[in-house]
């Protein structure tokens, strides 16, 4: 909070006995009072607000504990002011001759510059995206490019967060992109897509798109943190993560060679560059990181690619292609035999070093894994351990029931190892750091032979706000961002129930999402790793029980009942993943009309037929509705403490949005899935907004709803599908 020491001090008359009081706490100077109150958390400045009325006029007059307070309410840090650096790489047109996108032009020509009919500034797009046009007005909204007061930031935020609360967005903006989803990434604003236009499982592409989306401060893209650009690689891109408050992007190349005589290449190489060039990293000491080589020749992969600060976590899990297994006649929960492998390295990406490696036993389903601090995460993992061997695959949940895993790779103080670098092979090495398991969190537990085919946590977590002189960093300042400690994560959870005879399949398929406070799970990693330090300290022994004795196993009765929600999912397929945003998680949901509403044709009014979740092709565009479900404690408190408003007969027809709170348990019944019904009752407030466009996709961040209507002509390739979206700006 350097930055803010030009703030506007409360003042106040004082008593001339008030005055010479020296021992009176009210005798001291506002600005002190102030520092006082700054000095303590928000429950002991509330308490020491409401001691006299002096002190409440002193906390209600300074901007600074206001816009504090803000910050606390809705899970938001403070980011310090930096001034903007005099030279940029973003200063200059980005047309340099690596500007490229596959199916455009390979020429400088191919990027097009255009002017603001309102401020004359340029804006930048290429042939793959339209940008969508200037309104004939211009903004009203001014530009905040310097220092803001902390009175401004409150006021913003403030106005921010009251947007969210009835889903009614201050600006609409349209843009298009070409090509399929394939690889992407939304990230601080910037949307992320690669040129996937292709259908060849080995064709990857080549070239990343950086598209910058509106927001309420910007919403015609006067003034973005980056133009519109496409580069071009000189290999063949996997997957990637991007940091832009760090300038990082994270690039997997597939089928690298090998950096090393006489042997094996790595799986993947990452890529250590800039968002603003695509050079090396000037912060990474080596521009490629390089993840252990295969075991088996013939085998496809999946990655979950996460970045925190200077820690960088990968997740590779190595499979049978698909045609190997319809070959044989397998499925994924069967690759036990054919090498399923699932590995995770985590490097400190600055210096190189690796900081933990762990090969994860087989299981009935993909892992996937989240970052809950720069020394911790969890993975999802279908194959806890049975007392005994079973013929069924990993896949049946009865005897292979899923968990929740939390791990710390804290380093043995007492006994430090230095990573031989590349990586081998063998995940059973002695030259590499393990992490250590913390806690391991149940799930209720499945009726028997129902196979899991898919267990998934989301989002990545929100970055820390980057600091004056930590390094260089895409775009201007913004005054606040999200705390990556708090918010909400979703659980994905698949299964289909046994054979009747009677019910088919797609009756017999259940998604179900869980909702888990991302702050109860950091504290149960931060207790973790206080139990494990404190193991350390002990000689590497807690409990005469060594290491393990730091791990708690919880089941559902322990945890999941009080602090989670687990619900039916409500949109069964996702093309679009980056649904989850702060404390709030997005959906679609069909947009039903009174019959005769005469809003668009009846052919497109919403069927009332279930989502067919085995449909491989893309899911046509339906009339939809917007669903928020927002966990955040404070919102929940404040509508619970809210007498609804009068309202008179036009003011129901007008209004069209509708906030519910739901603080109750609620009962999922065992059906053929579970052993016994399931009980939750996280709360959580379900916000629904008329919209009624097409649309079968939807994306979100702490800014802006992202609406998608992916357009694909029937038996079309994959150049034939471009993206319209939808950018609601909060």
């Amino acid at each position: 909070m350097e930055d803010l020491s030009d703030r506007p001090i409360a003042k106040r008359s004082r008593s001339s006995q008030e005055s010479n009081s020296i021992s009176s706490l009210l005798s001291l100077p506002d600005e002190i009072l102030e520092q006082i109150f700054l000095a303590l958390d928000t429950n002991d400045r509330l308490s020491l607000r409401w001691v006299c009325t002096s002190l409440q006029h002193v906390y209600t007059s300074s901007a600074l504990l206001q816009y504090q307070f803000t910050l606390h309410l809705s899970g938001y840090l403070d980011v310090p002011f930096r001034s903007p650096p005099s030279t940029s790489p973003l200063a200059k047109p980005e047309c340099s001759s690596n500007t490229s996108v596959k199916g455009d032009a390979t020429t400088e020509s191919s990027v097009r510059s255009l002017r603001s009919p309102h401020t004359g500034k340029p804006r930048q797009t290429i042939p793959s995206v339209t940008l969508a046009p200037w309104p004939k007005e211009p903004s009203t909204i001014v530009s905040h490019d310097k220092l803001i007061s902390p009175a401004d930031r409150n006021s913003l935020l403030k106005a921010r967060e009251k947007r969210w609360e009835t889903l009614d967005w201050g600006e609409k903006r349209h843009f298009k992109i070409q090509g399929r989803e394939g690889v992407y990434e939304l990230q601080e604003g910037v949307f992320l897509m690669c040129d996937d236009f292709n259908d060849m499982e080995d064709d990857k592409p080549s070239s990343i798109r950086l598209i910058p989306l509106p927001s309420m401060q910007d919403p015609d893209l006067e003034d973005p943190p980056i133009q519109t650009l496409s580069h071009k690689t000189d290999f063949p891109i996997s997957d990637l993560t991007m940091d832009p408050t760090q300038d990082l992007i994270v690039v997997s190349e597939y089928r690298p060679e090998s950096s090393v005589v006489d042997r094996a290449p790595p799986t993947h190489r990452y890529h250590l560059l800039t968002l603003s060039t695509l050079q090396p990293h000037p912060l990474a000491k080596s521009p490629t990181l390089d993840f252990p080589p295969f075991s088996q020749a013939i085998m496809d992969t999946r990655q979950l690619l996460q970045i925190m600060g200077d820690t960088l976590v990968v997740q590779v899990s190595r499979y049978a292609p698909a045609w190997v297994l319809a070959g044989l006649g397998f499925g994924v929960g069967a690759l036990g035999p054919l090498g399923h492998e699932e590995e995770l390295v985590a490097w400190n990406w600055k210096t190189g070093k690796v900081l933990s490696r762990i090969s994860l036993p087989e299981n009935g389903w993909f892992s996937s894994f989240a970052l809950l601090t720069p020394t911790t995460f969890l993975i999802t993992s279908t194959s806890n351990i049975s007392p005994v061997f079973p013929q069924e695959t990993r896949s049946v949940g009865s005897v292979f029931p899923p968990v929740i895993q939390i791990y710390s790779f804290t380093s043995d103080p007492n006994n430090p190892i230095n990573p031989v670098q590349p990586l081998d092979t063998d995940p059973m090495d002695d030259t590499t750091p393990r992490p250590v398991l913390l806690a391991q969190l149940h799930i209720p537990q499945i009726a028997d032979n129902v196979s899991i085919t898919s267990f998934d946590v989301r989002p990545d977590p929100a970055f820390p706000p980057h600091q004056p002189g930590a390094g260089p960093t895409l775009g201007k300042a913004k005054p606040f961002t999200q705390n990556p400690g708090k918010g909400v994560m979703v659980f994905e959870l698949k299964l289909v129930g046994t054979a009747d005879g009677t019910t088919p399949l797609r009756e017999r398929r259940k998604s179900y999402e869980i909702f888990v406070l991302r702050e109860s799970l950091v504290e149960l990693a931060i207790k973790g790793e206080e139990r494990l330090q404190e193991a350390y300290k002990n000689g590497g022994d807690l409990d005469g029980l060594g290491i393990r004795g730091v791990e708690r196993n919880m089941s559902w009765s322990e945890w999941g009942e009080t602090n989670t929600r687990m619900m039916d999912a409500v949109m069964k397929r996702r093309s679009w993943v980056c649904s989850c945003s702060g404390y709030r998680y997005t959906s679609l949901v069909p947009a039903y009309r009174a019959e005769g509403h005469g809003l668009w044709p009846l052919s497109e009014d919403p069927s009332g037929l279930e989502e067919d979740e085995s449909h491989e092709l893309i899911p046509p565009p339906k009339r939809s509705d917007i669903m928020v479900f927002d966990f955040s404690p404070i919102n929940i408190r404040k509508v619970r403490n809210t007498e609804p408003e009068p309202m008179d007969f036009m003011d129901f027809v007008k209004k069209d949005w509708s906030v519910k709170s739901r603080d109750y348990v609620t009962v999922i019944e065992k059906r053929n899935i579970w052993k016994e019904d399931v009980k939750s009752s996280l709360p959580f407030l379900e916000i629904r907004r008329d919209y009624g466009a097409l649309a079968n996709g939807v994306m979100c961040d702490d800014q802006r709803i992202i609406l998608v209507h992916t357009q694909a002509r029937m038996n079309g390739d994959w150049s034939s599908i471009s993206q319209e979206m939808t950018v609601l700006c909060m």
